[in-house]
């Protein structure tokens, strides 16, 4: 069997070249020059450049004692770059996130080339019925911008995380680099740990509407009591009524022993206050003393109570300024916790009460049935009575004209 005899199913292909260690002395007889090993097929024609032929065991010849064996043709699959380049191998589909961002892109390329044919012709023929085009042209586009915009994070997040381990753990910073040992490579990935913020400050906004919810149900408000903090904060609602109750029952049982014990309280008090103050500028002014160095270094503290004198100290500015919010805060907070429990002993309450409306309701049936038995025993009794009522009658009829008949 010829080589040509062979190939003669490939009529639009040029012949193979056989480069073989077999040398053709005669079309009857071929005697091996060496060792046949893996024979080699060259096909120059470009369209085969991506074919792999395997002729491991091949025979041609017309033996007849042997079998023939042909050789086995693979093909690998080809494709081109965007630069121009082809490039061949064994080429595995992307991912689905991959393959949407082709299809989206591939889409806007056809928008973009639709809407220049269609600028073409509106200019070649300017109709009426363009502006139709031009919506459903521009709506295309931007649902295309929009899938591409929400596509872009996912897919340069996928393709970060591929060359690096699993094994790594992200840093708790808003960005780090991951780089794999041995590559050059570094790839960034970016984090936005902002949900944990968010929700907490989604919390204490519903937490204030929903206690500004409750203010105005219950009828508290700027409207009906006046400012009475310094930072105009308005004041909740349970302080406030206990404040007033105080001053009512303070003015209702006003007397001179009272006012007396008042105004000695007061005193008190007022003495108290300026001695704190006293000490607080003690305090003061030996920080100063301290921080100036005049102190003898026998009397000088540790370094460690030093360190949290400082820190104290330095803690004082934040604490003065939160203290104008700390009061109305704490009400709220009390006010919140006993509304609280007050909802509790209500729903309780309410509990209780339709126990014993379902009670009452039993009673009731029961009492309703007891009365339609009396009044069918009353009928009864009635129909009975007028009966006996007629009999008597009779008798007595019959005994006055018994009594008529004596002599």
């Amino acid at each position: 069997m010829e080589v040509g005899e062979h190939m003669q199913d490939d009529q639009r292909q040029p012949p193979i070249v056989i480069e073989s260690p077999w040398k053709l002395q005669s079309r009857s007889r071929r005697v091996p020059a060496q060792a046949p090993a893996k024979q080699v097929y060259k096909r120059p024609h470009p369209t085969l450049s991506m074919a792999g032929v395997d002729a491991t065991g091949v025979d041609f010849s017309d033996r007849v004692d042997g079998k023939r064996k042909s050789y086995k043709a693979s093909t690998r699959r080809q494709r081109f770059l965007q630069d121009g380049t082809e490039q061949f191998g064994d080429l595995s589909d992307e991912d689905d996130e991959d393959s949407l961002e082709r299809k989206i892109a591939r889409l806007q390329r056809e928008v973009e080339e639709a809407k220049e044919e269609y600028g073409k012709r509106k200019e070649a023929a300017a109709k009426s019925t363009t502006g139709d085009h031009d919506e459903k042209l521009g709506s295309l586009s931007k649902v295309l911008d929009e899938i591409s915009k929400t596509l872009e994070p996912h897919t340069s997040a996928s393709r970060a995380l591929q060359p690096v381990s699993q094994s790594s753990e992200p840093s708790k910073n808003e960005s780090q680099d991951l780089a794999v040992p041995g590559n050059s490579a570094t790839y960034t990935v970016t984090y936005a740990p902002t949900y944990e913020q968010s929700h907490a400050l989604a919390t204490a906004a519903d937490f204030d509407r929903r206690l500004v919810l409750l203010e105005k149900a219950i009828g508290v408000g700027s409207t009906a009591l006046p400012e009475v903090d310094i930072n105009g904060l308005p004041r909740a609602i349970l302080p406030t009524l206990d404040g007033l109750q105080k001053q009512i029952t303070t003015l209702s049982q006003a007397s001179t022993s009272n006012l007396d014990s008042i105004s000695r309280r007061v005193r008190t008090l007022i003495q108290e206050a300026q001695e704190l103050e006293k000490a607080r500028q003690g305090a003061k002014s030996a920080q100063e003393t301290l921080g100036n160095g005049t102190a003898s270094s026998e009397d000088a503290p540790a370094p460690e109570q030093l360190a949290k004198i400082n820190a104290l100290y330095g803690t004082l500015p934040t604490i003065e300024n939160l203290a104008p919010l700390l009061p109305p805060l704490l009400d709220r907070l009390r006010s919140l916790r006993a509304i609280h429990s007050d909802a509790a002993s209500a729903g309780e309450m309410l509990g209780r009460i339709e126990k014993q409306q379902t009670d009452m309701a039993t009673d009731l049936k029961q009492w309703k049935d007891g009365l339609e038995k009396v009044e069918e025993a009353m009928k009864e009794g009635g129909t009975a009575m007028a009966g006996n009522m007629k009999v008597i009658e009779a008798w007595v009829t019959d005994l006055e004209g018994r009594i008529a008949k004596l002599p």
